[in-house]
């Protein structure tokens, strides 16, 4: 938005500040064909090509940390997104982002929840609207360090939620299908196929650790990465390869 500003003006320096890091890093990336960033290197262009004197300076300021200026603009985009937001839909309009444009719909959703519970309370058993809680861990630890690999970020989430493709997961969600439910895969007798032993009991994967339990893995210094790890020394651990009977 601050680009598409820029370009009808005739300044020949300047400065955008912005206080979202992944932001500042991706938005001349056109490697990867995102519409944002074609956008925003089309018009830089055209304003770079303008004027020989035309300068642009990007500069990242942390947010949340008591720079004042920062402080003001995100009070200012609160008060913008709790406020009725049919201009944001009205065709033509040019100045409004993205990013602004999400968090209004938001509201709006938000606001006519809480009408329609307050008009008729019976109707629904929450008389709060639903909460958008932000996941604070995502953008950087533990997923960011598995390097945005999508087999193995599945494989790790799977591990974490206890929602992976075992026969311990076939009988708590599949019970009528009457699936396998035993691991073959070990050198022993067949065992019941949970997420504990494939972690800590089936002799098919490489460990590293010596946990023997979920607590005692949690209780560990780095739990995630003693996953990680185990992950990475057995790329069919918690996937459909090794799945009770063969992948569905």
């Amino acid at each position: 938005m601050a680009v598409a500003y820029l370009y009808r003006k005739s300044w020949p320096t300047v400065h955008i500040f912005c206080d979202n890091e992944s932001a500042i890093t991706s938005i001349l990336r056109t490697d990867d064909g995102r519409g944002t960033a074609l956008c925003a290197s089309r018009i830089l262009r055209d304003w770079f090509e303008r004027s020989e004197r035309n300068h642009l300076h990007i500069h990242y300021c942390p947010s949340h940390c008591g720079v004042a200026e920062n402080e003001a603009v995100d009070a200012d985009v609160r008060t913008l997104a709790t406020m009725p937001s049919a201009s944001v839909r009205t065709p033509g309009r040019a100045n409004t982002s993205y990013s602004y444009a999400k968090s209004a719909i938001a509201a709006d959703a938000v606001g006519e929840w809480a009408e329609l519970a307050a008009a008729n309370p019976k109707q629904y058993f929450g008389q709060h609207p639903p909460t958008r809680s932000r996941l604070v861990h995502t953008g950087n630890f533990p997923l960011k360090r598995l390097g945005g690999r999508p087999a193995l970020v599945a494989r790790f989430v799977r591990c974490i939620t206890n929602h992976a493709p075992t026969g311990w997961y076939r009988d708590w969600f599949r019970t009528r299908l009457r699936e396998p439910t035993l691991c073959t895969l070990h050198s022993g007798p067949p065992q019941y196929h949970t997420r504990e032993h494939v972690l800590f009991e089936c002799d098919h994967y490489i460990r590293k650790y010596r946990h023997s339990s979920i607590e005692d893995l949690l209780g560990s210094l780095d739990p995630f990465y003693d996953i990680q790890q185990f992950l990475r020394d057995n790329p069919t651990a918690f996937a459909f390869d090794d799945i009770p009977g063969g992948a569905d």
